[in-house]
């Protein structure tokens, strides 16, 4: 009957409305839903009433939300592999950075470049009482008092002690020692041990550099040995006590060395050790090292003064190239690429997407970090100042800042950071891009430029450029040639592995022995602008000194010197910023005029770090490198 059919429609919706209310409540619960409810039907001619219990449906799986949890290890790159971790030989960032984590020394810089007391109870200086001037007259001196910790400890759980800041100076002022450079250390007459905890730094009063620069000094030291180096300084022209503008750090120089376990090394034979024998004074110890691959820094068992690490194990990983950093990165190999990682901002692109994957957080920060060409000024054809000054004109760097770095990197024309240091200065010789100045100065040298290379007297404008095998750095050399080519400049490009270009003189190093006609790396400086040891007469190397001197350009120019000498060592000078600033702003003015380098860019520091790294803080100078805090790290992954 028509009634019939209606109550049978009626119970055909009411069962279809119970199962899709079923699957809707299943869909919205974790557990299993059951709806039962009465419905009503005719059953042979009379209405009753039936329970109906739809069939279950199991619940949706709902994964549960990753927890991430604590790591124990953490992974750091590194595009070059250290060629020493000696803390006194070369002058690789990577060495520095893998030494932040385990030889710590009496004090360093934190993430804001303000200097820090670590192993020592403070960095003293003329306000705290712990920096005085003592003497009258010529003998007048600084003297700096350090107190080491009294829990300060190697990690093999032998105290730390003033013999061993001592014997780090020592062993720099040994002839025989091939040190980056000693041009600070030099002003220093003595170190003397007060007790087991303390140590003074005496500095050179005026009579004692005059001695020094004629070579009759006589103290614990041969000072006679660096009788060159304090003629060419400028000593015997001294006026008033020696001091520098960093006193504090330079009366350190050489940190703390464990005395106990490597005092016996000859000075000629120190580049040899092996660092996995030698405790440090940090929170880790250097476990394994395994050349081409990587260091493995684990958690000492002596108790660390400063906190004790959440991290058990630190590796610095070694990557060749830069791709294969990028590759480490999307596969989740490594937790930090660290400021000597390989990455620039000429990465921009790849690290966008890395970043927003989510598993990274890349940084881009300010430092002190300049992208320079060394010229070498005592080697043809590059003597020629005009021939330099050719050559820096040729240059579009803001074109090479845009075209391989996104524009994220500012040209630079001095050695200190615009925006940064108070050393800058408006004031100094610019080079503007004008390629047909640059061709006005060669045929004013004498070249003819018709044809490539230029030609002159029979030989040809031809120079090789060295830069290491960086991937940014080969495009950058790349366009570098085709520029100074575009003025008919002969350029062959030489490509080596990291260590290559920073090797020591003996080992053949291009930089130290000064063979090099031009390269392209990057210096590091401080946050107090002094360049003694970097273009000073006294730092060029060459075997009188045992090449220790890091101004491998070979300018010299001895009003310069006087200047920088004025900057870093006339205690009525080099004590002041505003007196400073005058006697740098002329410095700069002969430095630019003179083209001993041609400076491309400051180099904006490219990190990336895991999402769940907690205080990783590296620093904007050498003092204040990646793992200088490693102790406070904390990794959940």
């Amino acid at each position: 009957t028509e009634e019939n059919t209606m109550l049978q429609k009626k119970i055909t919706t009411v069962v279809g409305l119970i199962v899709l209310v079923s699957m809707i409540l299943a869909a919205c619960t974790p557990t299993t839903v059951v709806q039962t409810v009465v419905v009503t039907e005719i059953v042979e001619g009379q209405t009753v009433e039936r329970v109906v219990t739809a069939t279950p449906i199991p619940a949706t799986a709902v994964p549960p939300t990753p927890v991430p949890e604590a790591a124990d290890t953490i992974v750091l790159a590194l595009q070059q592999e250290p060629d020493t971790l000696h803390p006194l030989i070369g002058s690789m960032m990577a060495r520095t950075i893998v030494n932040s984590a385990w030889l710590l020394g009496c004090m360093g810089q934190d993430e804001t470049a303000t200097w820090i007391p670590l192993g020592c109870e403070s960095v003293p200086n003329v306000d705290n009482g712990g920096a005085v001037f003592v003497g009258e007259g010529a003998d007048r001196h600084m003297e700096v008092t350090y107190k080491i910790r009294d829990d300060w400890r190697w990690t093999d759980g032998t105290p730390v002690t003033s013999k061993d800041a001592i014997y780090g100076w020592k062993l720099i002022m040994d002839p025989e020692m091939e040190v980056a450079a000693r041009t600070a250390t030099e002003k220093i007459y003595d170190m003397v041990e007060v007790d087991d905890k303390t140590f003074t730094t005496l500095f050179m009063s005026e009579a004692q550099a005059k001695a020094a620069a004629e070579g009759t000094l006589e103290g614990n030291i041969d000072f006679a040995a660096f009788q060159a180096d304090y003629a060419e300084s400028g000593y015997a022209n001294q006026v008033g006590a020696v001091v520098d503008p960093v006193y504090w750090a330079v009366g350190v120089p050489g940190g703390f060395l464990p005395s106990h376990v490597i005092g016996d090394v000859p000075a000629a034979e120190q580049a040899a050790i092996d660092w996995t024998t030698v405790p440090g004074d940090g929170p880790f110890y250097l476990s394994e090292w395994i050349p081409g691959q990587e260091m493995t820094l684990l958690k000492s068992d002596q108790p660390f003064p400063l906190g004790e690490p959440a991290i058990n194990t630190i590796i610095f990983r070694f990557y060749a190239e830069t791709a294969a950093v990028i590759s480490a990165l999307q596969s989740g190999e490594v937790d930090v690429v660290t400021g000597t990682g390989g990455l620039t901002v000429a990465n921009a692109p790849d690290l966008d997407k890395i970043e927003a994957a989510g598993a990274y957080k890349v940084l881009y920060e300010p430092g002190y970090q300049w992208e320079h060409i060394d010229l070498n000024t005592t080697k043809f054809p590059l003597d020629d100042v005009l021939v330099r000054k050719a050559l820096y004109h040729a240059l579009d760097r803001q074109a090479i800042v845009d075209k391989l770095y996104f524009g994220k990197q500012s040209t630079t024309d001095l050695p200190i950071p615009k925006g940064l240091s108070w050393g800058w200065t408006d004031d100094y010789v610019k080079y503007e891009y004008d390629p047909e100045k640059a061709k006005a100065l060669l045929a004013e040298a004498g070249w003819d430029c018709a044809a490539l290379p230029c030609t002159k007297d029979g030989k040809n404008l031809e120079i090789t450029l060295m830069t290491t095998d960086r991937a940014d750095r080969q495009a950058l050399a790349q366009v570098v040639q085709s520029q100074w080519k575009a003025v008919n400049v002969g350029v062959n490009i030489q490509f080596l592995y990291g260590r290559g270009l920073f090797a020591t003189a003996d080992a053949g190093g291009p930089l130290s022995s000064r063979t090099f006609d031009a390269a392209i790396y990057t210096w590091i400086t401080g946050d107090d602008p002094g360049h003694l040891g970097l273009y000073d007469c006294a730092s060029i190397p060459n075997e009188e000194n045992n090449f220790a001197g890091q101004n491998y350009t070979g300018y010299c120019d001895p009003e310069a010197d006087k200047l920088l000498s004025a900057n870093e060592t006339d205690p009525e000078i080099s004590l002041s910023i505003e007196k400073r600033k005058p006697v740098l702003q002329q410095f700069y003015t002969l430095w630019t005029d003179a083209v001993p380098v041609i400076p491309l860019f400051s180099n904006t520091r490219v990190y990336v770090v895991r999402a769940g790294l907690q205080n990783f803080k590296a620093g904007p100078t050498q003092y204040a490198a990646d793992a200088w805090n490693s102790w406070e790290w904390v990794l959940e992954k």
